[in-house]
């Protein structure tokens, strides 16, 4: 009987302490709950400032860690190869402005662009002694990356300014960001599209400015692919989206660190990343509460996007019409936002530096 009865009051324990063990476990990282652990390999590109700083630091705390995501880096020039490289499934992510994201995620079944990432300067720029205006590019050669987003952007305002159809009436040469320097110094072009830090580098160098971007007009979203959202579903994306916010966060409260680790890998002068900083919301000053930050893609942003690529279709730069909505899915960084401000997400105190 004594033995029945301290089983009895062993029991009664235990179901008082349910509560509190179950209380606990909530409050236990990622790694104690059990979930499905994340493998991703993840691109980003070497002369994109602003965004490469907040991938930065991913890579070198250990958000992606607190966030139960295990990450190998790989870095192209532009977003062009980091397209390319992901409709191959060399990455899962697409990281570039809208167009060239948009181009890669319509090639990979069930790929998602799921949210923006950063805003962005860019501008044409031309020659020092360059007389006039964007008209006055009439009869002229004027290079840029055909697959980026900045070149149909800046092809919008030269056929504003009075340039009807730029493709008879210029010479236009499709050209990566990273020979622009050289071109416009050996003066095989008069004038370029281009963003930063290469756009900086340039009007320091003397360059003439014919168009600077409004604040807000240009910036860079992120796309999944098909196969990531297969494997990890909307919690895998959610939990990636909560480790780049939270990395913007990081990021904009330690942009000096940020820029010295994006100097080293992209070896542009930290000078041209604070200029290039100053473009984005988020990392142009301190941000004290991480729940402000918002990585929708909005209404308005969704329809610039559109007029972009109907006009690479309209110049037979994309082959096909494509409709940017259904592109599209925005569940993912709602989902991890709603975390964020209900407080669902690892401590930021917990965020360290470990490489």
């Amino acid at each position: 009987m004594i033995v029945i009865n301290l089983l009895r009051a062993g029991a009664r324990l235990i179901r008082r302490c349910a509560p509190i063990l179950t209380a606990a476990s909530v409050a236990m990282p990622l790694s104690a709950l059990g979930q499905q652990p994340i493998e991703m390999n993840i691109g980003y590109q070497s002369l994109w400032a602003t965004g490469g700083e907040i991938f930065e630091t991913l890579k070198h705390t250990n958000i992606l860690e607190l966030n139960g995501i295990k990450a190998n880096f790989k870095v192209f020039t532009y977003g062009g190869p980091l397209g390319e490289a992901a409709v191959a499934g060399e990455v899962d992510n697409i990281f570039a402005a809208d167009a060239p994201v948009l181009r890669a995620v319509a090639r990979i079944p069930g790929a998602k662009v799921v949210s923006r990432t950063h805003d962005q300067r860019f501008a044409v720029v031309a020659q020092p002694d360059f007389k006039g205006g964007l008209a006055d590019l009439r009869g002229k050669t004027l290079s840029g990356p055909f697959g980026t987003t900045t070149f149909p952007r800046c092809i919008e305002h030269i056929v504003a300014a009075g340039i009807k159809d730029p493709f008879k009436d210029m010479k236009i040469v499709n050209q990566d960001v990273a020979e622009q320097a050289a071109s416009l110094q050996s003066k095989a072009v008069d004038a370029v599209t281009t963003w930063d830090p290469t756009q900086e580098r340039l009007i320091q160098a003397g360059y003439k400015v014919l168009y600077a971007s409004k604040p807000g007009e240009g910036g860079g979203w992120m796309g999944l692919s098909g196969k990531f959202l297969s494997k990890y579903g909307e919690d895998g994306a959610a939990r990636f989206l909560k480790a780049w916010i939270m990395a913007a966060w990081w990021t904009s409260n330690n942009i000096e660190t940020a820029h010295d680790w994006f100097a080293q890998t992209s070896r542009i002068d930290k000078g041209l990343l604070r200029v290039s900083a100053q473009a984005d919301r988020y990392l142009k000053a301190k941000v004290p509460d991480i729940k402000t930050m918002d990585f929708v893609i909005d209404e308005e942003q969704m329809r610039a996007s559109q007029r972009v690529m109907d006009f690479l279709h309209a110049q037979k730069l994309l082959q096909t019409r494509l409709d940017v909505a259904p592109q599209l899915d925005m569940r993912f960084i709602t989902k991890a936002q709603a975390d964020i401000d209900a407080g669902r997400h690892p401590k930021l105190s917990d965020i360290k530096i470990v490489r």
